[in-house]
């Protein structure tokens, strides 16, 4: 007998939810059919389970093979909870009986116990600590005059489609060897690192005084939604030492905004990385955007602002756009990377200064810039 794998290994798995399938090819190079006695898995209460052709269960007896053909089993597990904050070893045999011999295949998974949230509105002034990762079942939202704290070390994994809502504030603090983690729930390939698994992180009207410090956030629809116009210049979302990447649409994508970001990488998106549309307070110190695309259909420009964004209904809203760029670099493979739009209908202040830009804007050719030089 062949087999497409000598062992069938679950990448980090989370207790109590069902894993993604695994599959397992049995080739017979034979002329003649083989029947097996049996196949199935070896502990009494495993984990694992088996699908062999179309039927569910844990062992099978009596199974044919053709000569010249092969047989596809199907395999998943459910993990029981152990209660504890490290990843465990769970692994069975699956065996397979034949003329009297027998042969196994190694099937292993490592379990994470999670703490998980489902739909709904978390509790005023919340903290999530290092150990046990948070799985995001759903959306959740950060209500309006609550806080979310989140420690160094922390872990959050969303599901798809799912959405981190902040009406209040939320102050994610790591370092930079304890990092804080935002990404989606599968960690197998090509999903590990595939953008779209989960919608994101949107601030809402009326959130304001958040932070972000030694974050990375990964493989979502947008990396940051912020919607927060206001009445004063104060940051809604303070960014520093943090890293958004492998987004399907926006890196950052914000209305009205005032946002600060410092020594910031935003990179592989499929549409903006940076967009600060109908105005807004914008500084950037030590700032990295760059888009090479990585697959995904790039058309947009890495960098883009807009006085004014007209809504689906036709109205137009807008404001002032005040830019400060500094030390920083702006970067993709297209000739013009950056999209400054001014309807003349607002005051339009962007000042850049020490900063590695594609463009073929001449008038950015001052203020010590470096102009088209590969970084």
């Amino acid at each position: 007998l062949r087999f497409s794998a000598d062992t069938v290994l679950f990448d980090t798995v989370f207790t109590e939810l069902k894993t993604t399938t695994q599959r397992l090819k049995v080739y017979n190079d034979l002329d003649k059919q083989i029947i097996f006695s049996g196949i199935g898995l070896t502990q009494p209460e495993s984990p694992f389970n088996l699908t062999v052709n179309g039927l569910a269960g844990k062992s099978f007896q009596d199974v044919s093979l053709l000569g010249g053909d092969s047989l596809l089993i199907l395999i998943d597990a459910t993990i029981d909870s152990k209660n504890q904050d490290n990843p465990f070893i769970v692994q069975d045999d699956l065996e397979f009986k034949v003329n009297g011999r027998s042969g196994i295949i190694p099937v292993i998974a490592w379990g994470q116990d999670a703490n998980y949230l489902k739909d709904s509105i978390l509790v005023c002034n919340t903290t999530w600590t290092k150990g046990k990762p948070y799985v995001v079942l759903g959306d959740i939202l950060v209500d309006s005059l609550c806080n979310l704290t989140i420690e160094a070390g922390t872990r959050v994994f969303a599901h798809f489609g799912s959405n981190i809502f902040v009406k209040g504030k939320m102050l994610a603090s790591g370092t930079s060897q304890d990092r804080v983690v935002f990404t989606n729930d599968r960690s197998d390939e090509p999903f590990a690192s595939a953008p779209g698994q989960w919608e994101g992180i949107t601030y809402l009207e009326g959130s304001e005084g958040n932070v972000l410090s030694y974050v990375d956030i990964r493989n979502a629809t947008n990396g940051l939604w912020v919607g927060t116009p206001d009445d004063n210049d104060a940051a809604d979302v303070v960014i520093e030492n943090t890293i958004i990447e492998n987004m399907s649409e926006y890196g950052v994508l914000a209305f009205t905004a005032d946002l600060s970001l410092t020594n910031t990488l935003i990179n592989n998106c499929g549409q903006v990385t940076f967009a600060g549309f109908a105005g807004g307070n914008y500084d950037f110190r030590h700032v990295t955007l760059a888009n090479y695309g990585f697959g995904m259909f790039k058309q947009q420009p890495v960098l883009a602002f807009t006085d004014q964004l007209e809504l689906s209904d036709g109205s137009l809203i807008g404001d002032t756009v005040n830019v400060a760029i500094t030390n920083s670099i702006i970067w993709g493979p297209d000739n013009e990377e950056i999209a400054l739009i001014d309807s003349e209908g607002y005051p339009f202040s962007v000042v850049i200064g020490s900063t590695l830009l594609k463009t073929e804007r001449e008038n950015l050719d001052i203020n010590n810039n470096i102009l088209n030089q590969d970084p």
